[in-house]
């Protein structure tokens, strides 16, 4: 019976991966135990099935008492998607700042010692910062009502069972973190290494920046926000578990504030190099490739915003016909 799913997927969709399907079938033979106790062999009515529910309680509840021991500031309701985010946050900046290390370990092969102590230096720092903020964020959402009120459910309520193709893969929302911070460590931290690669003789000889590092510093909260919505926005994927309307809406909103914040970032022309041309010049001869190049460059201000917004677009889009999609 579909109620008996719905319950049964309530109680435990927020559990671990690895136990779900144990507790399911624990579960559903429970009920069914139950309901033989009740009318043996005869036809199950919907009273009979919420009558048996009802005597098992609040799912959140009997969810609790399959995760083991309670937790406070952040509660059994909330504290696995914590969890998840959180290892997937701290694993995508240990990814993001080796391989930043590695890039300029390669660039400055001699400065493998102080390449190795700002490295250090940035992985303790992030990861701090990481932790703390979604930890205030998980804490903010149990103190605010996330988890449902015991007591106050009916089984009519409990949630439809999300069709497969509802369902939201954990590997997408993973990726989306992980080149979220991947990229937007090089933006805060390794700017400078973002650029034009100049070679020799089959050896990097310097890197020619996009970037003016010291007026894109002063940007850096606005990029530390934008940061922050691209993983909230992965987040809500992996919490939430499914697509629907009001994920869809959220998205819509996130991705609304994050091309504003992009859109006045880079549309300030101080933000790029103002020597990248001379400093092109110096190594390409004033032919066909420097032009290219130099037409690029001046595009680039443009390029990046219409870029950003159709990879929005597209998103935003995609989201809304997986929420509405039968």
């Amino acid at each position: 019976m579909e109620m008996i799913e719905r319950y049964i997927y309530a109680v435990t969709h927020r559990l671990p991966q690895s136990q779900r399907e144990e507790i399911a079938k624990e579960l559903r033979g429970l009920i069914e135990d139950m309901l033989d106790e009740r009318v043996g062999q005869n036809d199950r009515t919907i009273y009979e099935v919420e009558s048996v529910l009802l005597e098992l309680g609040d799912p959140v509840s009997l969810s609790e008492q399959y995760g083991g021991s309670r937790r406070f500031l952040i509660g059994p309701y909330l504290y696995n998607q914590y969890i998840a985010i959180l290892k997937i946050v701290l694993m995508a900046l240990g990814i993001a700042m080796s391989v930043v290390l590695a890039i300029e370990i390669i660039a400055e092969p001699y400065s493998i010692y102080n390449h190795l102590v700002r490295f250090i230096s940035l992985v303790i720092n992030s990861s701090t910062t990481a932790f703390a903020w979604i930890t205030i964020g998980f804490a903010i959402a149990e103190y605010k009502g996330t988890r449902p009120k015991v007591g106050m459910w009916k089984p009519s309520d409990l949630a439809a069972v999300p069709k497969y193709q509802k369902e939201i893969k954990r590997r997408e929302a993973i990726t989306g973190i992980i080149f979220s911070i991947l990229f937007l460590v090089f933006i805060i931290f390794s700017n400078h290494l973002v650029g034009f690669y100049v070679f020799e003789d089959n050896e990097l000889d310097r890197i020619i920046p996009f970037f003016n590092s010291d007026v894109l510093s002063k940007y850096l909260p606005f990029i530390y926000i934008i940061l922050g919505l691209g993983v909230l926005k992965e987040g809500l994927k992996l919490v939430i578990g499914k697509w629907t309307k009001k994920l869809a809406t959220y998205n819509l909103l996130i991705n609304a504030v994050t091309l504003a914040l992009v859109a006045f970032i880079f549309s300030n022309d101080a933000v790029w190099n103002p020597y990248f041309m001379q400093d092109i010049a110096k190594i390409t001869p004033q032919h066909e490739a420097y032009e290219t190049i130099k037409t690029i460059w001046e595009n680039s201000r443009v390029s990046v915003v219409t870029i950003y917004i159709l990879i929005l677009i597209v998103d935003t889009v995609s989201v809304f016909y997986k929420s509405f999609k039968s």
